[in-house]
């Protein structure tokens, strides 16, 4: 059956449409010979599904016009023989028709209004999404899209190796783009891409700690290769820091000649910060130190990490696989350690030398519980340091 449906599809430039000629005996219910539908859509997997339902909806509609016809033979015996009335659902090109965007259209509105003052990094998240489920349900109308369309997406995703979060943040942003827009134009809700059920997938993966012989391990390394990657992977060590906020430090963030070394988290034009708790001051010890004395004496501008970072972008992706690489290749000892599982394993030797749960959550930068933390300064650089120097590390 799918076989013979592919031959009701023609391609126009990069667009599928269904094309099927009208039985003769049934052309003087239509408007044209010929029933030619626009499928918006490229990927010819997604044609062939929405050929295969516009054909039975065809024959059905045909089944209904063959039956009036057998009875129309019948009704000439009689008065007031009603008159059959044209099909209208099989008005060429009738399908097509919608008051939505398509979702070209809308994206760009929506990165336009939402996008100012934000870093590049939204926009390419952004058309990311929109490519994804272009290629596997075409451009069309925003209210033109089903739940088999966000199923389709989720299929294909996972096809490609996606993990779980990163499925539900291009389906975040799909969903972001269409609310915002459908909202804007004042059309009914759209839901196709609300709760979609991402199975087994949606187990998120647990990222564990390093276990401290592999902190070392890798530490003496980072020291031995002394160079701009290793000293990311160094400063992450023994700061817990997430990867944008090392990527975005500026040399007037970095405080090494203060009594006690620190840095500045806070929010710039090139690096958003996660929560408001990640606005931080982070004290300097161990291998952190070490990473970010090199680093200053290397740049000549603004930027710590100019491989990565520039005063307009981070390359946070393109950083987090080179790392992450390294990392797998230099082999940790245990499944599912990336970058970001340094900072499992600072929370973890904080507390091994007992520190305090609303200190740990201050230099980690992690939302406060209570609503008492709010208030008050917060803790000073020395009190912060004074726990730090514990969770030292012998290289």
């Amino acid at each position: 059956m799918g076989h013979q449906n592919a031959h009701y599809l023609k391609r126009k430039g990069n667009t599928y449409y269904f094309s099927r000629r009208v039985p003769k005996r049934l052309q003087k219910h239509c408007l044209s010979d010929r029933i030619e539908v626009c499928l918006h859509t490229s990927s010819r997997y997604q044609a062939e599904r929405q050929s295969i339902l516009l054909s039975s909806q065809l024959e059905d509609q045909w089944a209904v016009l063959r039956k009036r016809d057998l009875s129309a033979s019948l009704w000439k015996y009689f008065d007031n023989m009603p008159q059959a009335n044209p099909v209208e659902s099989l008005r060429p090109k009738a399908a097509c028709a919608s008051a939505s965007p398509l979702l070209s259209e809308a994206s760009k509105t929506y990165v336009t209004m939402k996008g100012a003052n934000r870093s590049k990094t939204f926009a390419a998240g952004v058309w990311r999404s929109v490519r994804y489920l272009t290629e596997v349900a075409g451009d069309k109308p925003i209210d033109a899209f089903v739940r088999t369309d966000a199923n389709a997406l989720r299929d294909y995703l996972q096809d490609r190796g996606l993990s779980s979060e990163s499925i539900k943040r291009n389906l975040s942003n799909l969903r972001a783009i269409i609310n915002f827009v459908s909202k804007e134009l004042g059309l009914e809700p759209i839901l196709a891409f609300s709760g979609v059920y991402l199975g087994e997938h949606s187990e998120t993966i647990k990222r564990n700690p390093v276990a401290l012989e592999d902190i070392q391990r890798l530490q003496r390394l980072c020291r031995k290769m002394d160079d701009e990657p290793r000293w990311i992977i160094a400063l992450l060590s023994d700061t817990g820091l997430r990867l944008s906020e090392a990527l975005g430090l500026t040399t007037d963030e970095v405080h090494l000649h203060a009594a006690i070394p620190y840095i500045e988290i806070k929010p710039q034009p090139w690096r958003r910060l996660k929560t408001k708790s990640s606005e931080r001051k982070v004290p300097l010890v161990g291998e952190a130190l070490w990473a970010l004395r090199q680093a200053s004496k290397a740049t000549d501008g603004p930027m710590i990490f100019p491989k990565y970072c520039t005063p307009t972008t981070c390359k946070s992706n393109s950083a987090s696989a080179a790392l992450n690489k390294w990392l797998k290749s230099k082999g940790t000892g245990a499944d599912h350690i990336v970058l970001h599982s340094f900072r499992h394993s600072l929370r973890d030797r904080l507390r091994a030398v007992e520190c305090p749960t609303d200190i740990i959550d201050s230099i980690g930068g992690w939302s406060k519980p209570g609503v008492g933390e709010g208030y008050g300064a917060g803790y000073s650089t020395d009190v912060l340091n004074k726990w730090m120097v514990k969770i030292v590390l012998k290289t």
